[in-house]
């Protein structure tokens, strides 16, 4: 899909932020992607303190690249908070945060202001993630498409009713290509410093539903995502186990569940949370004098449940 011609004197100014850490492997494929991109950006970089030739290959050969170094190593979410800042601070109508690892087509960030603006309701628009090579969806954004209103949507092409929006609303999907509206910035603020890396971006999507916006896929935008290789062998297995920790942060700091820790199955229940002994992993639940209640993930989704009414 390609939009209407850019003209940011009407669409206002987007400003692009890639955080940077040892992404020599991918910086000048996401950069130079950016710099074709079909809308006019201002493209900044905060990088992390990187060991590799990252900084001098900006410098050197991106002139027209913002870049910000910081004093150390400050996780993914603090970091784009710097950009963000700025951004808001010289008058961004949106930013658009990229990882190093991907980039994107001439049209993706022209298709995604044209979608955000013509439905502002929706604070955050990401396009679809495709793998490295581009030949399939990336293994994790797959996951989170399902669980989005993917289903809705299908259907009404399917039952040939007319699709007013290429976008799809969803609960979450992760921050490797997110466009959102300053709107929606200054009253979400930004990640919380609590997530150093991973669980921030679900954080933060907990904080944007709360504040009533909407979060949305673009199904006719793409970018593509080169990560295939960290997702196999024990690097994979170090990073899930990781995640799975943040996993249950991300249940106690979501906003939306004010009192989450304080909801039972039933009263006396008590919490017994997860565990590895081993190699073995072990999901937490709940237990106590009616017996053992596994944890219910469909809260996440439904705001309204409250285990309360299980009694």
């Amino acid at each position: 899909m390609t939009g209407s011609a850019p003209n940011p004197s009407s669409t206002g100014l987007v400003y692009c932020i890639i955080v940077t850490y040892n992404g020599i492997a991918w910086v000048e494929k996401c950069l130079n992607s950016l710099i074709r991109s079909s809308y006019p950006l201002t493209v900044l970089v905060v990088d992390n303190c990187s060991t590799d030739s990252t900084v001098p290959t900006i410098r050197e050969n991106f002139p027209q690249v913002r870049l910000i170094g910081t004093e150390k190593n400050l996780g993914f979410g603090q970091a784009n908070n710097i950009g963000m800042q700025i951004a808001l601070e010289e008058g961004a109508s949106h930013v658009f945060l990229l990882n190093q690892d991907a980039w994107v087509e001439k049209d993706t960030i022209l298709d995604l202001v044209n979608a955000q603006l013509k439905d502002p309701r929706f604070g955050i628009l990401s396009p679809v993630h495709l793998n490295g090579a581009g030949t399939a969806l990336d293994h994790y954004f797959s996951g989170y498409l399902l669980r989005s209103d993917l289903k809705e949507w299908v259907g009404a092409a399917l039952l040939g009713r007319s699709l007013l929006s290429p976008v799809i609303s969803t609960s979450f999907v992760n921050a490797a290509a997110w466009l959102i509206s300053a709107e929606c910035l200054r009253r979400t603020g930004g990640f919380d410093p609590i997530f150093f890396h991973y669980g921030e971006d679900l954080n933060y999507s907990q904080r944007v539903l709360y504040h009533n916006f909407l979060i949305g896929i673009h199904m006719d935008t793409r970018i593509c995502h080169d990560r295939e290789l960290r997702l196999a062998g024990p690097v994979a297995t170090a990073i899930q186990r990781k995640r799975d920790k943040i996993h249950f942060l991300n249940q106690a700091c979501d906003i939306r569940h004010a009192g989450y820790w304080t909801r039972l199955p039933y009263a006396g229940a008590r919490w017994v949370a997860p565990r590895y002994e081993g190699q073995r992993y072990y999901t937490g639940y709940w237990e106590g004098d009616r017996g053992r209640v596994e944890h219910d993930h469909r809260w996440d989704r439904d705001r309204n449940r409250d285990y309360r009414d299980r009694r």
